[in-house]
């Protein structure tokens, strides 16, 4: 009996998947403007076409418009951490120097607390203190210099001697800290408006490459600089 050939068995093998680079753009925004500045620099020495939408020189603009913003947004954070610190030390100086106002009003008074008030003292849950808001307790501490002059508090060694320099510079601290606030604020939303235009160019400049280099994308990919699979 004759034998017969044998078909393979063997199950044909899966094609090879190329990277998905668009979706694999680097979360942290200082590897995006890296990768942005890169890209930028090798496209305009590149012979691909603009896109319809975004020139060679106006996606150069946006990418070092985004790595600038991103340096002016982490500044202002860093600028802020010195202020935030020395802020918490004074509440906390503040707190301990109004216990011995509060005794001086005791020594002084049968209700102390009905002059609280006056020394710009509230009630925050069960205790009596300085209001925790610092913009309000800028506010409470400027009637708290007052009644102490107007209970003759002020010659004390928790008197205005004590107070007037602790509170100058809080005042100063907290305008600073809002006024620091608000340009962060400004500056990170800019950062996050151009995070996003550079995602969209460097999402179409990926398609684009792969478009116009069909045998040769991922070696053109890297010469721009899409060279990690992952990040």
């Amino acid at each position: 009996m004759s034998s017969k050939a044998t078909e393979s068995a063997a199950a044909p093998t899966e094609p090879t998947k190329s990277v998905n680079r668009a979706s694999q753009l680097p979360t942290s925004a200082i590897a995006l403007a890296e990768v942005a500045t890169n890209a930028a620099k090798a496209w305009q020495a590149s012979e691909l076409p603009v896109l319809l939408w975004l020139s060679k020189t106006d996606f150069a603009a946006q990418a070092a418009a985004f790595a600038e913003s991103r340096d002016e947004a982490d500044a202002a954070g860093d600028a802020r951490t010195p202020q935030s610190r020395r802020l918490q030390t004074l509440d906390t100086l503040l707190n301990q120097s109004l216990r011995y106002v509060k005794g001086y009003l005791a020594e002084a008074n049968d209700d102390k607390k009905a002059y609280y008030g006056e020394f710009g003292i509230e009630k925050v849950n069960k205790s009596y203190q300085l209001p925790r808001h610092r913009t309000e307790r800028v506010k409470s501490l400027d009637k708290l210099l007052k009644a102490l002059k107007a209970h003759k508090f002020d010659k004390n060694k928790y008197g205005t001697a004590h107070w007037e320099p602790l509170i100058t510079e809080y005042k100063a601290l907290v305008k600073d800290s809002s006024d620091t606030s608000g340009e962060r604020s400004g500056k990170v939303s800019s950062k996050d408006q151009g995070e996003e235009q550079v995602r969209k160019a460097l999402r179409a400049l990926i398609h684009h490459i792969k478009a116009q280099f069909p045998d040769t994308f991922e070696a053109k990919l890297r010469e721009f600089g899409f060279q990690k699979e992952s990040y």
